[in-house]
C-alpha cells in the first residue's frame, strides 16, 4: 500500500531506496497509519495496524469512515486539532472501544503518538503509531486493587490498633495549682504499629503528683493490652496504698507473673509541687531530666533498679526540683534513634529541652505553657531524623507561685454578671483551662450568678453576692456562689424558670446547695480540669486554642420563607432583654414566621431560654412557628435539650 504513495525510482531518506522504507514500514510491530488531508484519508496501514484493525481494504477511505464505531470518543478532534495547528500529540493509557480483529466491539488501551508531515512548511497529513497496552494496563489495575485491598485492610488493622493505644492511654492530663503538666506520644514511625508506650499523670490524696512513663515490650494488641493492665494496676495502687515502695513492690511482683508485661520499663516520679521534692525510680528506664529556668539541665542519676519482673526489686531515689524547673520523663524512643548512639540521643534530648524551655529554637503554638512547648518541640525535632520505635514526653513543671484563687464582692444587680464573666474568663485563661471544662464552667457560673442576681433579694432591694474560684491540689476547680438572701425553691409549675441551677448542675463534676446558719443561700461548684494531652501519628497535630467570645449581636435578614435571626455570642441576663426585642421586632410581633440560627450563640444562659418561650408564645399566638437552628454539640444545643425545649 505505502508502495502506491512512492514513486519506486525516487530514494527514500538519507539515499535510502523507497521499497526498503516501505517494507521498513510494513514490518515494524507497532501500529502503523499514514494519512492526508484534513479528512485524514488512508494512504497507507502497516500489516500490524491491518491485522489488529482486521481492516484489509481501508486504504482511500477518510478515517471516519473507516472507523465509525470510534466517533465520539474525541480522537477524530484530536487528528483535526494535530492537522490544523502542526503540534503533535502523545497520549498514554487511552481507553477506546473499536471494533478489533476477530469481529465485535472491544476495549482495548493504547499508547500513541500523532506527528504532522509537511511539504513546503504546510501540514498536509499525519502519521500515527500506536501500540496496544491493554495487558498492561488491566495487570496494573489488579496489582494496585490488590495493592490497595491489602493497604486498607492494613490501615484498617493498623487504625484498630493505633485507636486501641489511644483509647487506653489519658486524653487529658489534670490541671494543678502548683505545677503544670503535658505530655505527648507519638505512634511508631516503623510500620505505624502502636506498642507499649504509656503515660500518666495521676493527682494524690496527699497534694503530689504521680507521674509516669512505660514501655511494654513489642507492638501491636497483645503491647497494648499488656500495657492497659499495667496501667490499671497502677492506678489503683497509687489510689489506695500511701507507701510508694510498696506500690512499686506490689507492682513488680504483678509484672513477674505476666509474661507480656515480664521486662517492662517504668519511671515513676512522685512530685511535691509545694515542697519540690521528688522520689523517683528508674526500672530499665532512662533517667528523668531536669531543666533549669536560665536553660540549664541535668540527667538525675537512676534507681539502678532493672526492668519490671526481672528479679530486680524496685528501689527509690530522691531528688529536688527547684522553683520554675521542669521535669521530663521519656520513652528510649526519644533517645534511641537511626544512625545516633544512646549517649548522642541523649546530648540532644537535653540541649532541645532546654531550647524550648527558654524559647531559643522553634516557635510552639501560641499559647502553649513551658511544659506543652518542651513535649512538642524535643518530639517534632529529635524525630526528623526518623524514628523506629513509640515516642513518649510526660513534663511537669513546678510553678514558682501557685495559682491565686479568684475572688469577687458583688451587688445583685445585671451589671455585676459583666464583671464575673471579664474576671472569670481572664483567670480561666491565667490557668490553662481545656475548651470543654471552659465552656461548661463559665455556662454554670453565669447561671448560678444570675439566679442570685434575680432571686436571692427583693425587687428593687438589691444585697451581696460573693464569688470564689480556686484551683485545688487534686486538679479540681471549685466554685462558690454565695449570697445572705431568702431562699425560694424554683415552682415546678413554671415551664419557663427554674432551668438555671438544673442546667448548671449538669455540665459540672458536683453541684452542692448548701443554707448556713447565719442565713443565705451558698451553691458550690466542683469540676476536675484537664488540659489535652497530644496523641498523634504525626508530629504535626496541635491542641485546639480556646477562641475568643464575640460579642452579642443579632443579624436580620428576610428570605423567601421568611424573616431570620442569625445570633452571635452570649445571650444571658445582659443580653436577653435585647434578644427578645430583636426577635419580636423581626417577627413583627409575632405575626410573622421566624428562624432563628443559635449556630454562633458561646453561651444561652437561662435567661436565654426565657426569651426563646416569649418568643414562642407570641408567635404561636397568631398561629405562627418558631424554628430554632443549632448544631449537635453546639452550647445552645446542649441547653435546649437539657430544658426539653427542642
Amino acid at each position: 500500500m505505502l508502495a502506491e504513495t512512492a514513486r519506486g525510482d525516487v530514494a527514500g531518506p538519507g539515499g535510502v531506496d523507497a521499497d526498503v522504507v516501505r517494507d521498513a514500514f510494513e514490518q515494524l510491530p507497532i501500529l502503523l497509519v499514514l494519512t492526508a488531508g484534513p479528512d485524514h484519508r488512508i494512504l497507507a496501514m502497516n500489516a500490524a495496524c491491518r491485522a489488529y484493525t482486521g481492516r484489509d481494504a481501508a486504504t482511500g477511505m477518510p478515517l471516519r469512515d473507516a472507523f465509525p464505531e470510534i466517533s465520539g470518543q474525541l480522537i477524530f478532534e484530536m487528528l483535526d486539532r494535530v492537522y490544523a495547528t502542526g503540534q503533535p500529540q502523545t497520549g498514554r493509557d487511552w481507553r477506546v472501544q473499536a471494533i478489533l480483529s476477530p469481529g465485535g466491539v472491544k476495549e482495548a488501551y493504547a499508547d500513541f503518538m500523532v506527528v504532522p508531515l509537511r511539504t513546503a512548511g504546510t501540514v498536509t497529513g499525519l502519521l500515527m503509531a500506536g501500540a496496544d497496552v491493554t495487558g498492561r494496563v488491566l495487570e496494573r489495575r489488579a496489582a494496585q486493587q490488590h495493592a490497595a485491598h491489602a493497604e486498607n485492610r492494613y490501615a484498617e488493622a493498623v487504625g484498630i490498633v493505633a485507636g486501641l493505644q489511644e483509647a487506653l492511654l489519658p486524653t487529658a492530663l489534670p490541671v494543678l495549682p502548683r505545677a503544670r503538666i503535658a505530655g505527648r506520644y507519638l505512634v511508631a514511625g516503623h510500620e505505624r504499629a502502636a506498642g507499649g508506650d504509656w503515660f500518666d499523670a495521676i493527682p494524690l490524696a496527699d497534694g503530689t503528683v504521680a507521674l509516669i512513663v512505660g514501655d511494654v515490650v513489642g507492638h501491636g494488641v497483645a503491647a497494648s493490652a499488656a500495657m492497659a493492665q499495667l496501667r490499671a494496676v497502677l492506678n489503683e495502687l497509687l489510689a489506695a496504698e500511701p507507701d510508694l515502695s510498696q506500690v512499686l513492690a506490689r507492682t513488680d511482683a504483678f509484672a513477674s507473673r505476666s509474661p507480656a508485661l515480664r521486662a517492662a520499663t517504668l519511671a515513676l516520679a512522685v512530685l511535691d509541687p509545694g515542697e519540690g521534692t521528688m522520689r523517683y525510680t528508674t526500672c530499665g528506664h532512662p533517667p528523668p531530666l531536669v531543666v533549669g529556668t536560665d536553660g540549664s539541665s541535668r540527667f538525675l542519676p537512676g534507681s539502678g533498679t532493672g526492668p519490671l519482673g526481672t528479679g530486680a526489686p524496685p528501689t527509690l531515689t530522691t531528688a529536688t526540683v527547684g522553683r520554675g524547673e521542669l521535669v521530663l520523663l521519656y520513652s528510649d524512643g526519644l533517645i534511641e534513634r537511626p544512625n545516633r548512639t544512646v549517649h548522642e540521643g541523649l546530648t540532644e534530648l537535653a540541649k532541645v529541652a532546654s531550647d524550648a524551655a527558654v524559647n531559643r529554637t522553634l516557635l510552639a503554638d501560641i499559647g502553649a505553657t513551658t511544659a506543652e512547648r518542651v513535649c512538642q518541640l524535643t518530639v517534632e525535632l529529635l524525630t526528623r531524623t526518623g524514628y523506629a520505635d513509640d515516642v513518649t514526653t510526660l513534663a511537669a513543671q513546678r510553678l514558682a507561685e501557685p495559682v491565686p484563687a479568684l475572688s469577687l464582692e458583688l451587688r445583685s444587680e445585671v451589671a455585676s454578671l459583666a464583671e464575673v464573666r471579664r474576671s472569670f474568663t481572664q483567670w480561666l485563661s491565667h490557668i490553662d483551662a481545656g475548651t470543654e471544662d471552659w465552656d461548661a464552667l463559665m455556662l454554670a457560673v453565669i447561671e448560678i450568678v444570675t439566679n442570685a442576681i434575680e432571686h436571692a433579694y427583693p425587687a428593687g432591694a438589691p444585697g451581696p453576692v460573693g464569688f470564689t474560684a480556686a484551683l485545688c491540689d487534686d486538679g479540681h476547680l471549685e466554685c462558690r456562689v454565695s449570697d445572705t438572701g431568702v431562699w425560694r425553691e424554683p415552682d415546678p409549675a413554671a415551664s419557663d424558670r427554674g432551668h438555671g441551677l438544673m442546667v448548671a448542675g449538669h455540665v459540672v463534676d458536683e453541684m452542692r446547695v448548701s443554707h448556713p446558719e447565719a442565713g443565705g443561700t451558698v451553691v458550690t461548684l466542683r469540676h476536675r480540669l484537664r488540659r489535652p494531652a497530644l496523641l498523634a501519628s504525626d508530629a504535626s497535630a496541635r491542641p485546639a486554642a480556646y477562641p475568643p467570645e464575640p460579642p452579642f449581636a443579632v443579624d436580620l435578614t428576610v428570605a423567601a420563607s421568611g424573616p431570620r435571626a442569625r445570633v452571635r455570642g452570649p445571650v444571658d441576663i445582659v443580653t436577653a432583654d435585647k434578644f427578645a426585642r430583636q426577635l419580636l421586632t423581626a417577627s413583627r410581633g409575632g405575626t410573622l414566621s421566624l428562624t432563628v440560627d443559635l449556630s454562633e450563640v458561646t453561651h444561652l444562659a437561662s435567661a436565654g431560654v426565657r426569651a426563646l418561650y416569649q418568643v414562642r408564645e407570641q408567635v404561636t399566638a397568631h398561629q405562627r412557628e418558631l424554628a430554632l437552628v443549632a448544631p449537635p454539640g453546639s452550647p445552645a444545643r446542649v441547653v435546649l435539650e437539657l430544658v426539653h425545649f427542642l
